[in-house]
This record gives structure tokens, sequence and C-alpha cells, in this order.
């Protein structure tokens, strides 16, 4: 039978003559409007003023956007929120966009004119915000358990701060969006250093929990601090388009979009199986190595130990810095306790290499990429495959009977639970 999985901005088919389970999320449907779903969440929001009086008297807004690797519909959030801030006085002028770079690499003014639109890449002061450029930066203290609070001083000066996002599925978070604006997604290097090691992270993936989440609840604070004013945030189903729009409260009107999130992306699978054919979803999900290891956490979670996992991701900008981590050690454990006593390393960013190693430990994954080195794959302990049907028979072949196989197009953003 012919199946067919994203990859990159297109798709890719290949044939299994064996019995296949395509776990499918539910399908939510798409607003019928989705500017019009934008609007009405900035105009009603939930646990806040609207927008426009609160721009009433101020000066200066900045608006936190997200950059190139996440599927974030930022021109038409940023032209629902300026019309909210030139009602309440604001003019363009005086409206910055900050890029939540994160640890990221600056974003170029091609990829901003594709996030934002050539008019308004024309019409506002963009800034890629940079973790370790200390004139970005201002220090406001710890948290009550000590993460130091670095950020970027626009959002602690400017008089109206306002972050945009997208609700999904985190392997550390529990969810995106909200909190994740301000750390890690503005924060300096001091506060990434200690967000991504042990212990405020997890040590296994944690899609869909915040409870005693500590990662999250360290950024909740981070951003309550920083004194976060209005947020607007949307949730898609997988085919990328809008399901809802949700504004207002950091906290308020975040969980109001992580209960929809759930019902878009929740799905129950009946057992673990020997083989799991994942990708993370296609553009910009597969951008890298670094952003397509997030369906390696799924893959994890339903892949049976000592079982293999298929990763389908183009991967056209490359490996990332963190995949230095792997090539120089000896074994995938080594990494593991690299990371365990050295924690995050911002040069590196360890803490991928640590999720890639944590997978590799225990299952076999094979990786299909029309861009990456297959030489370098080798080095990192992958097993680097021509196609998905190569992959699938060297997988086979480990197996000492039929193996169950699944295959998770839109592996990145599931929550997903084992029934047995």
């Amino acid at each position: 039978m012919i199946y067919q999985i994203p990859y990159g901005k297109g798709l890719l088919h290949f044939e299994l003559e064996v019995p296949v389970a395509e776990l499918a999320v539910k399908s939510l449907a798409q607003v019928l409007d989705e500017r019009e779903e934008v609007r009405k969440a900035v105009r009603s929001p939930i646990g806040s003023e609207r927008l426009a009086d609160l721009a009433a008297g101020k000066k200066n807004a900045v608006i936190v956007i997200n950059d190139i690797t996440r599927p974030t519909p930022t021109k038409l959030l940023v032209e629902e929120i300026t019309k909210e801030l030139n009602e309440g006085g604001i003019p363009d002028t005086s409206i910055t966009l900050l890029v939540a770079t994160g640890n990221h690499r600056p974003n170029t003014n091609e990829e901003l004119q594709e996030m934002v639109g050539y008019e308004n890449f024309q019409r506002f002061l963009i800034v890629n915000h940079n973790a370790s450029d200390p004139s970005q930066l201002v220090y406001l203290g710890q948290t009550r358990r000590g993460l130091d609070i670095e950020v970027n001083r626009l959002v602690v000066e400017a008089d109206l701060t306002i972050i945009t996002g997208i609700i999904t599925p985190h392997q550390t978070a529990g969810f995106s969006g909200g909190r994740k604006s301000i750390v890690p997604g503005v924060a300096g290097v001091t506060s990434l250093l200690q967000h991504h090691s042990f212990p405020i992270r997890s040590e296994e993936p944690v899609m869909g929990i915040t409870e005693n989440n500590r990662f999250h609840e360290e950024a909740v604070e981070a951003a309550r601090t920083v004194g976060v004013d209005f947020i607007v945030n949307v949730v898609k189903n997988h085919r990328g388009e809008i399901v809802a729009a949700v504004a207002g409260d950091l906290e308020e009107a975040h969980e109001a979009g992580v209960t929809i999130c759930r019902q878009a992306w929740e799905l129950e699978v009946p057992h673990l199986y020997d083989i799991t054919i994942v990708s993370p979803g296609g553009y910009p999900k597969d951008f890298d190595m670094h952003q397509s290891q997030k369906a390696l956490a799924s893959a994890e979670i339903i892949t049976k130990p000592g079982g293999s996992i298929i990763l389908v991701a183009e991967c056209p900008d490359g490996i990332g810095s963190f995949g230095k981590l792997l090539i120089e050690s000896r074994d995938p454990q080594e990494v593991i306790d690299r990371f365990k006593q050295s924690g995050f390393d911002n040069h590196n960013h360890s803490s991928k290499a640590y999720m890639y190693a944590r997978a590799l430990l225990k299952h076999n994954v094979y990786f299909i990429s029309h861009h990456l080195d297959p030489s370098q794959l080798k080095t990192m302990f992958f097993y680097p495959s021509k196609s998905i049907e190569q992959a699938f028979q060297s997988a086979k072949m480990k197996c000492s009977a039929p193996p169950t196989v699944a295959v998770l197009p839109y592996a990145v953003d599931c929550l997903l639970k084992v029934r047995q």
C-alpha cells in the first residue's frame, strides 16, 4: 500500500507491504474567517481590558513575535494588534517588533519579510533578540526558586508589552505559547543556561503536562516579573489552519488556548510499536535538525524499547551547533552524562544533543533527509537512509517477529497516550 508523509513543503510517498497503523489526530475545523477570529479575540480578551484601552496614554509598545522556525500567522497577528494600538493612540513609529529567537540564529531580512509581510517589514522597526548581547539585556533578579531573570530590555522598558505565538504540545514546557515568548524567547544567556538544564528541565518528554512542571512554572514567574500586558495566541490543526485564537491575560488566555489545543492534538494509541515512521509535519517544523528532534520525542512515547524510529525530515538549514556534541562523543550515553554534568551550553545547544541521545540510547533511529551528509549522520549514531522503504527493510530485520508499524505524520504536535 502507498502512504504519504510531510517532507519540507511537500510530501514523500512510500510503499509498504505490511499492515500499518496511520495515527491521526481529530481534525478540528478551520474557523470560517481567520482574520475575524483573531480580531474577535483581541477585542474581547480573557481576563484583561481591551488592548486599545490598555494602550490609551501609553507612549510606545513592543510586540514579541516568533521567529521563522514557528508556523505562527505573525503577519495577521501583528496587523490586528497594531490596529488596536493605533486606536489607543500609539503610532507605528512607536511600535517595535522583537523577534523571540531564544538561542536560535537571527532571522534574515528575507525571512522577516516572509514572517510579517513586506508592508509591515517597511512599516515597523524589527529587532532580532540576541541572547549573547549584553547591550540588549537587563537583569531583574531571581524567581522564588532561584532562576536568574535576564531578558531583552525592550520588553522591560516598553510602556506596553504584548506577546504573540502559537499553542502546541511541547516536550519540555508542556505547551508552547504564552510565557515561552519571554523565557526562553527573549531571555539572555544567563537565564537560558539555567532554564534548559537540570533540575529545571525534565529528563523525559512531558508534552501536555504543566502541573508540577518547573520549566513551565519558572517561565510563568519570569513573564510576570517582566510585566507582560497582553497575549495573542492561536491554535492550529494538523493542516496548519487556525481553529481558535485567544487573547488577554498571560495565564488565563493561555490556559483557554491549552484547553482547545488538547482537543486538537490528543491521540490515544492501543499499544507500543516495533517500528514508528514519523515526520515533524513538514516546513517549517523540519527546517533543520534542531527543530526536527521534536518529532522524535513523540516517537519515543509510542515505540518499544529497542524498537526503530524512522525520522523523515528535510532539514534544508542543516544540522545545527548541537551536532558537534554527538559527533565528538563515543556513544549516546556519553552525551547524556556530559549534559547532566555540565548543563546547557549556549554555543552548542547541548540540551538538543541530550534529547537526541536520549532517543538514540533507547531506539534505532533512521534518518531520511536529502540535505544532510550521511557520513555525518553515522558519526552522530543515526542510520542514514536514502528512502523510507530502505530504512524499513533494515528496521524489519532487527525484529524477531512480524513488526507492528505506525506512521505518525504530524508528530511534533501530538499529545500521545498509550492505552495499555
